[in-house]
């Protein structure tokens, strides 16, 4: 399970709260008083109506996700709204039409359920279903804050909690969780808002070309983020037992042409509208082979957690035919951060 290891992996960083390399963030500390909120409260309700509360919201969801599209259409038809916005408000209709429905269930099975149990009477099993109330009430928190914190990254709100969440250890924990539901979020609030949750790319070796459906003219090098990617494609590299590339600024000011162009135009795609390709882009650099890699994210983590779950892109990164990277970073504030990675020999 999901849950065990997260918790395991906060308790062993919860030392470093008295040092001086304290990893959380101002964020942190509020998603802590979160779950403590819960959990104090799951252990005061016990673990029936606690556990009860949880299989509502993830059901709830579940249903939300299943039935967006069919409420969405039923806003089209009544409102005239465009599919993105009567998707995403069609999700959280239904999500809320059967929270209430599960709440109202559950209101009348608790009782019963609590009548079956018998953990009010006997004191033997009393404290065991609030100590089991206290996890459940945990469990909540993870869930919730989960599913907010990657409607949060995704939605041009604020720069600042988005990059909030994302530098965040535990908003960044939280978010990596979701990346199983990041197509059915995608499709759901992508015509709405922008066609990404916290990671988006196309197929190395293919001739995808995706509209963003906005464009940035003010975007800024991110020199920061570049130097953090180019650390972690080589630790990924000698991690697998192969030499580390070598950064090369002619291909990093290739990358960095394409992503400000991909932005300013307001398309994804490994080829120009006016079709050039990557071996197009490097005229003059000396090389046999070249490949590239494309990432749209609001932080470098997401970008190369994305990457390395992608089998093309990480064919790419672990090549032993790539010995020289070159990376070109466009931070475009609440739209995110393009990545270009140039590969040669």
């Amino acid at each position: 399970m999901v849950l065990p290891s997260f918790l395991t992996s906060l308790l062993d960083n919860l030392s470093a709260l008295f040092t001086s390399q304290n990893p959380f963030t101002w964020l942190d500390y509020i998603v802590f008083v979160i779950f403590l909120f819960y959990a104090v409260q799951g252990f005061s309700i016990g673990f029936i109506e606690s556990f009860t509360e949880l299989i509502s919201f993830a059901l709830s969801f579940t249903f939300g996700l299943k039935l967006y599209g069919i409420v969405g259409k039923l806003l089209m038809s009544a409102f005239s709204l465009s599919p993105g916005f009567a998707n995403a408000i069609g999700f959280f209709v239904a999500a809320t039409i059967f929270e209430i429905i599960f709440k109202i269930i559950f209101g009348k099975l608790f009782p019963r359920l609590s009548e079956i149990s018998r953990f009010d009477r006997l004191e033997t099993l009393a404290f065991a279903n609030k100590l089991l109330g206290f996890f459940s009430g945990i469990a909540s928190a993870f869930v919730l804050l989960s599913f907010l914190f990657s409607i949060l990254v995704s939605l041009p709100i604020s720069v600042f909690l988005s990059r909030s969440i994302s530098r965040s250890y535990v908003g960044k924990l939280l978010v990596s969780r979701t990346q199983n539901f990041e197509k059915n979020l995608r499709d759901i609030f992508g015509g709405s808002l922008y066609d990404t949750v916290h990671f988006f790319t196309v197929s190395p070796h293919g001739d995808d070309f995706v509209s963003l459906r906005f464009k940035v003219q003010n975007g800024t090098r991110d020199t920061k983020s570049e130097k953090q990617m180019f650390e972690l494609v080589n630790k990924e590299r000698t991690s697998a037992g192969l030499l580390p590339l070598l950064f090369d600024e002619e291909l990093s000011e290739v990358g960095l042409e394409h992503s400000k162009d991909m932005f300013e135009r307001g398309y994804f795609s490994h080829h120009t509208p006016e079709g050039a390709g990557p071996v197009d882009r490097m005229v003059g650099i000396s090389f046999s082979v070249a490949g590239e890699n494309l990432a749209l994210a609001p932080s470098v983590d997401l970008a190369m957690q994305g990457l390395m779950n992608s089998p093309g892109h990480r064919a790419n990164i672990l090549s032993e035919k790539f010995h020289k990277i070159g990376i070109g970073a466009v931070d475009a504030g609440v739209y995110g951060i393009m990545f270009t990675q140039e590969f040669t020999d």
